[in-house]
């Protein structure tokens, strides 16, 4: 059963599993059971979303039918220099949580530019060859260093990336022009990460200058990035005039995001390409589950969405990683 009506895939994001956030083995079994229901059997984990892991180990996941991918953390974690022995005790302990013997995909989360790209690689290949993963995968490289992986990869004959998973919403493009077509002379499928911008795409300009949500100057690790990533006035603009294209259709703002995403992007199913949503079970999930199934927007709101992107030009960006907490190192 497809979620979305041109059978792009979708995966859940299971950074949403994490005791902090109130989880436990009972409530991960509870939206792991809606997610069946309601057609998904991918989920996306890693080693840098807390117990998440170890919480889909506990709720039995791949018992009951789910495919599982997850990631090493990588330049996530600057206090880790992610040699080859470190990345592949980092794989056997994340299978061993999840409670399988091996995952789908097997990303790394993000360059780690401390290591030599080789080093790292000699890692990730020798837990290919151990059978812990089907796909590697890689997440937030900029361009020229997913190049570089491919080239590594291909002259010293380890397993090739065959899953990029990257953000991409009605706000965010700049995949399109350089990372895009890398990404298909070499047929690696795109996973599109934060559909709504981290929930940018749902507020208003008077929302963000008011400090609401991820902007709020009380969060320390968030309210700083969002606010220098996104409170600018081509941004403020370009969140009126996306407000206005919602309203005239009657949907929410998050409705255009996602449904834009699925059906109106770069994103294909041909091409294996899925988009992930992150919203927890409830009332949240449930609505982004049914304006997926509502298939595409009208040809004039999708044409509307995309000439947005000249509001923005010369401020797009790749990642919140690259643009920001890279930069911060």
């Amino acid at each position: 059963m497809a979620i979305t009506t041109n059978n792009l895939k979708v995966i859940y994001g299971g950074a949403a599993f994490n005791t902090s956030y109130g989880s436990n083995p009972e409530t991960v079994t509870e939206v792991l059971q809606f997610l069946r229901r309601e057609g998904i059997t991918s989920i996306d984990s890693g080693q840098a979303y807390g117990d998440s892991e170890s919480l889909l180990g506990r709720a039995k996941a791949a018992s009951l039918g789910f495919s599982l991918d997850t990631k090493v953390a990588g330049g996530l974690w600057p206090h880790v220099n992610h040699t080859k022995d470190v990345v592949i005790k980092a794989g056997e302990d994340s299978v061993k949580a999840l409670g399988v013997d091996q995952v789908d995909v097997y990303y790394i989360h993000a360059p780690d530019r401390k290591v030599p790209v080789k080093e790292t690689l000699e890692g990730i290949n020798e837990l290919y060859r151990a059978g812990k993963f089907k796909r590697f995968g890689l997440s937030n490289f900029n361009p020229a260093e997913t190049a570089e992986v491919i080239r590594i990869a291909e002259e010293n004959a380890f397993v090739l990336p065959t899953v990029y998973q990257g953000n991409y919403n009605a706000a965010g493009r700049l995949a399109e022009k350089e990372l895009l077509p890398l990404l298909r002379k070499h047929n690696i499928a795109f996973y599109a990460y934060s559909p709504i911008a981290g929930g940018y795409l749902t507020k208003t300009p008077e929302d963000i200058n008011s400090g609401k949500g991820r902007f709020s100057r009380d969060l320390p690790a968030f309210g700083a990035m969002y606010n220098s990533l996104y409170n600018t006035p081509k941004k403020l603009s370009f969140l009126t005039e996306f407000g206005k294209i919602a309203s005239e259709n009657s949907i929410s703002q998050a409705e255009l995001g996602y449904r834009w995403v699925a059906y109106h992007s770069a994103l294909t199913p041909e091409n294996g390409d899925g988009i992930i949503i992150g919203s927890r079970l409830g009332a949240q999930l449930t609505n982004t589950l049914n304006w997926l199934k509502k298939g595409p927007l009208s040809a004039e709101a999708a044409q509307k969405v995309n000439d947005l992107s000249k509001i923005i030009e010369g401020e797009e960006i790749l990642d919140n990683w690259n643009d920001y907490i890279s930069k911060k190192r």
